[in-house]
């Protein structure tokens, strides 16, 4: 008898509540889960279809790791066809690039160096040119006066450098206790393995080997300096025991982007230092651009950025060589982002050649006893991969290298290299670099 009466009570209360338009109240936030329930992201066809349009194979499980919202917006570009290469690093923080070597395992390998994010809207990448810490030679005699190298440089400079997100230096001199100098050969350096830890005290990340003066002591100091520098955990570009070796690109990862390096020289009138082939060790030659260029467009398939670093021109003059002018334009039309060029003791004009910035020469860094301009060239990179060419103004003098503080003596230094040919940028008071107009 109850229930009869409960289940009488149940069935009026619904007649009441449809006569009323009664809503039946259910849990909170029921209904907006069924519907995200019902937009859940389907992995695997998001996978499927960003595979194809990519060209990469991207798994489901990848793309779980990023989250709904990132995928779901990356998916979203592909359906509606307005996805490109930089869809990878606007919606997952990473480039297409960056992406690839994840998926492909090659982000581990030995030429490759993840940084990570730096917590900034932007990182640098700084260039000098040629440094020497041959025991008998001015610089380094007059660093034992000073206390060490490091007191030879600008507080400011070295502060600067260390915190730079990737720094490269020339590395203008054999490195070890073994071989002789070349015989014929008027200027030959070399330096003990320890003066390795004077780059890292600078701030260095990265040497560059293609130059003139790596070879100076022979094969035996040439293979010496290679095995010292990783032995040391410095990498370096340009020079190996076969050109492979020698063409092979040295990569940073920083906030997602990925940064190549290659070198090349073609430094030499008189041939002292051998040029890598395929079966004998050597410097990374561009004396023909060929061989250059393959490297470049090999390197350039595996960056996002890529920058030439090279070793040429014509010592102690402003005045370019042809040969700088043609190949800086073939480096980028090969897929070169900018040229940073060095070896003539001073420095040269700059250019911009499709949009790339052409440095033909940084000068010295802290190398002789002379009186020279001097400058840190930086890259500067925000997270969509625009780039930001400045110059540090420096003077290198009584074998020290001084930053240029006052305005009047930093804005002469500009002004002049502004005159040198190709007179191709202006720069300003800060030490920005556009091009001219032309």
């Amino acid at each position: 008898m109850k229930r009869k009466l409960f289940f009488n009570i149940i069935i009026i209360t619904l007649i009441l509540c449809l006569l009323s338009s009664c809503k039946i109240q259910t849990p909170e936030g029921y209904g907006e889960a069924i519907v995200a329930q019902a937009k859940a992201l389907n992995y695997s066809e998001a996978s499927e279809k960003i595979s194809e349009a990519s060209g990469l194979a991207v798994s489901a499980e990848f793309l779980k790791d990023f989250g709904d919202e990132p995928v779901k917006s990356l998916l979203e570009q592909v359906e509606n066809g307005s996805y490109t290469e930089l869809s990878w690093l606007e919606t997952l923080g990473y480039s297409y690039h960056v992406i690839s070597d994840m998926l492909s395992g090659k982000i581990d390998s030995k030429n490759i160096e993840n940084r990570g994010d730096n917590g900034k809207d932007t990182f640098s990448f700084a260039f000098v040119g040629d440094i020497l810490f041959d025991p008998d030679y001015a610089p380094m005699v007059h660093s034992y006066e000073k206390g060490g190298v490091i007191n030879c440089i600008d507080k400011a400079v070295v502060d600067y450098l260390n915190a730079c997100d990737i720094f490269l230096i020339n590395n203008e001199f054999s490195i070890g206790e073994r071989g002789a100098p070349l015989k014929g050969k008027t200027w030959t350096f070399q330096a003990h393995p320890d003066r390795i830890q004077i780059f890292k005290d600078l701030g260095a990340d990265i040497v560059s080997l293609a130059n003139n003066h790596v070879y100076d002591y022979g094969l035996e100091g040439f293979a010496d300096t290679m095995y010292h520098l990783k032995n040391a955990g410095m990498p370096y570009v340009g020079a190996g025991m076969n050109v492979g070796e020698a063409a092979e690109g040295y990569y940073f990862i920083v906030n997602g982007i990925k940064v190549g390096v290659v070198a090349a020289s073609r430094a030499e009138k008189v041939y002292f230092t051998p040029v890598a082939t395929n079966n004998d060790a050597g410097v990374m030659g561009t004396y023909e651009s060929e061989r250059f260029i393959k490297a470049i467009k090999v390197a350039d398939e595996q960056c996002d950025f890529l920058i030439a670093y090279v070793h040429w021109g014509t010592e102690n003059s402003t005045v370019l060589e042809d040969a700088q002018k043609t190949m800086a334009r073939e480096y980028i039309d090969a897929g070169v982002d900018a040229v940073i060029g060095g070896h003539t003791h001073c420095l040269q004009g700059m250019d911009f050649y499709k949009g790339a910035p052409i440095i033909y020469s940084v000068g010295n860094f802290w190398f002789n006893s002379k009186t020279l301009d001097s400058c840190v060239i930086t890259l500067n990179f925000d997270r969509k991969m625009n780039v930001q060419t400045t110059i540090m103004p420096l003077k290198q003098q009584g074998c020290e290298t001084r930053l240029l503080s006052d305005p009047e003596d930093s804005r002469a230094l500009f002004d002049r290299v502004e005159s040198y040919e190709p007179q191709g940028v202006k720069i300003s008071d800060s030490g920005v670099i556009t091009p001219v107009s032309r």
